[in-house]
């Protein structure tokens, strides 16, 4: 029996998590004047917190808009447009705007996740400092940090091991099979509703789980062939749930097509497991010489679990027990997925083929990012950190616990994130593009694509123009060919971008260009050549695109 645990435990654990959140996140920021984040995803974000509320208020489709890459519009089913944030989001967005709306989920978010993976560790070891320490290992862990610079639909992880929790309580006959399915089946929506790529992902590792423990485990087998009968009541009342999008997503046109090597350039190299990158405060800024080779870019690179993290996962497997059978290869297991369609080896990309290439054929799976599966194995390793500090021995193993998590938290201290100004426009303030250009402009603005807080912009505006183009993700597939323009959206040069930036404005019917504060003066250089009469507007340059 283990000895009651006071709230006062339960209090101080979820008191340092908030507050840590906020050092490393915030740590005194203004959150109206500034994005806890860096690069354009935060602006893509904000366009989502707020779009919900503006098209349901103006009775448009909140799954498809024209008011981006328009003539033909996007399927924003396709898109991270996270519905489920923009309702939590909604009191603040109306309140003060989606900068704020974004800030507070932010600071949340891995608030959230470490909250839902203490509870889980608790659940399992009924210690609180092992489950502080399993709460801090994945709510803060090196995927949740690098995610939480850019990407407010995959920091919201709280979900994963809200859903392990609800599995230990139905194999402890602590729920019913219908209490199970609702449970099940609610997470799953919520999850959906912010990620689908998560929801898709949690689905793959939920059933590598079961394939690992019935081979494992076997006296578990009985319980696992029940969880089947279970899982299967659990998606039947989901699909009662998902309905509204997954009609959006299939039955509304969609040219949303990621490039088919998009999952070799986002994966982990074997190496980030333990060379942390500059999100991790320990480390991350002596070892950029290695980590800046590694695939993707830092938002992306959260594979880094750390030598001492590392070390405790191996003595726990030696340890031996059931809980340990199945938890490291179920670590190895998630890792090895999680290294791609081909291993890469600290920035240099061999041609051994790894598992992963099997799902790069499958429909929907296949656009998932192999990378992104290390919070999955964020949430392993916490648990069996939890674990193994809980099995200590009484006496002197017992009293090394506490050292043992201050190492390991210690290896994966975060760095204090950096926010961005807020980028407030006097041409783009609420009706003054509508009051110059009139209603229903039809614009392309820059900066361009991914390198612009054109988003932004947009929903400062009130949503009072349309995009020739824009950022809420990859490009559509039809402008793919054009590379110039792909160039562009990347903020990359091309020696032929004048004739087909000409050529592409005239077939979108542009009426004009929009050069924002930021634009590459380079960029102005091209426009320039075309002649195009052009002035300057509060704090932008306005060329206008003649007719062909």
């Amino acid at each position: 029996m283990h000895p009651p645990t006071s709230w006062r435990a339960h209090a101080a654990a979820l008191s340092f998590y908030a507050v840590f959140s906020w050092l490393v996140l915030d740590h005194g920021l203004s959150l109206t004047r500034n994005v806890l984040g860096t690069g354009a995803d935060p602006w893509l974000m904000s366009w989502f917190l707020a779009w919900w509320p503006w098209a349901l208020s103006h009775h448009v489709s909140p799954w498809f808009t024209t008011l981006v890459w328009q003539p033909a519009g996007l399927n924003l089913a396709w898109t991270t447009s996270a519905p489920l944030l923009a309702l939590l989001g909604l009191p603040l967005t109306l309140a003060s705007g989606p900068v704020l709306a974004f800030n507070v989920l932010t600071l949340a978010a891995p608030f959230l996740s470490a909250a839902t993976a203490y509870a889980l560790c608790f659940h399992l070891t009924r210690r609180p400092l092992a489950a502080f320490a399993g709460g801090y290992v994945f709510g803060f862990s090196a995927w949740e940090m690098a995610h939480a610079t850019q990407h407010l639909n995959l920091d919201v992880s709280l979900f994963i091991p809200w859903l392990a929790l609800l599995v230990a309580w139905r194999c402890e006959d602590g729920l019913s099979r219908l209490g199970f399915a609702c449970g099940a089946a609610l997470l799953a929506i919520a999850q959906f509703y912010v990620s689908t790529e998560m929801f898709a992902t949690t689905a793959l590792v939920a059933a590598l789980a079961w394939g690992v423990a019935f081979w494992r485990v076997p006296v578990w087998r009985q319980v696992l062939r029940r969880l089947v009968a279970d899982a299967a009541a659990a998606t039947g009342l989901a699909m009662l749930g998902l309905a509204p999008m997954l009609y959006a997503m299939f039955a509304v046109p969609r040219d949303i097509k990621l490039p088919p090597h998009w999952a070799a350039l986002f994966s982990t190299d074997p190496f980030n497991l333990v060379v942390p990158t500059i999100t991790t405060l320990a480390g991350g800024a002596l070892c950029l010489p290695l980590s800046q080779h590694f695939t993707g870019f830092v938002a992306e690179q959260g594979g880094y679990i750390g030598l001492p993290l590392l070390l405790v996962l191996v003595f726990y497997a030696r340890r031996g027990g059931n809980m340990a059978a199945f938890l490291a290869p179920l670590f190895c297991g998630i890792v090895l997925l999680s290294l791609g369609p081909q291993l890469w080896l600290g920035g240099i990309r061999t041609n051994i083929p790894l598992p992963w290439a099997l799902f790069t054929h499958l429909p929907l799976i296949a656009s998932a990012l192999p990378g992104r599966l290390m919070v999955f194995a964020s949430l392993v390793a916490a648990v069996s950190l939890a674990l193994f500090m809980a099995g200590l021995p009484t006496g002197a193993g017992r009293k090394a616990a506490p050292r043992l998590a201050a190492i390991v938290c210690l290896s994966l201290l975060p760095a204090p994130h950096e926010g961005t100004a807020v980028p407030y426009s006097r041409f783009f303030r609420p009706g003054n593009v509508q009051h110059v250009l009139g209603p229903g402009a039809k614009l392309m603005i820059l900066p361009f694509g991914a390198v612009g807080p054109s988003s932004f912009w947009q929903v400062e505006s009130g949503f009072g123009f349309a995009q020739t183009g824009g950022y809420l993700g990859y490009p559509p597939g039809a402008i793919q060919h054009d590379m110039p323009i792909m160039r562009m959206f990347f903020g990359l040069q091309s020696p032929d971008l004048a004739g087909s930036l000409a050529a592409f404005c005239h077939e979108t019917s542009t009426q004009y260009i929009v050069a924002g504060p930021g634009t590459n003066p380079a960029m102005l250089a091209v426009i320039s050549t075309l002649g195009w009469p052009a002035r300057q507007i509060d704090d932008v340059t306005l060329f206008t695109v003649p007719a062909p």
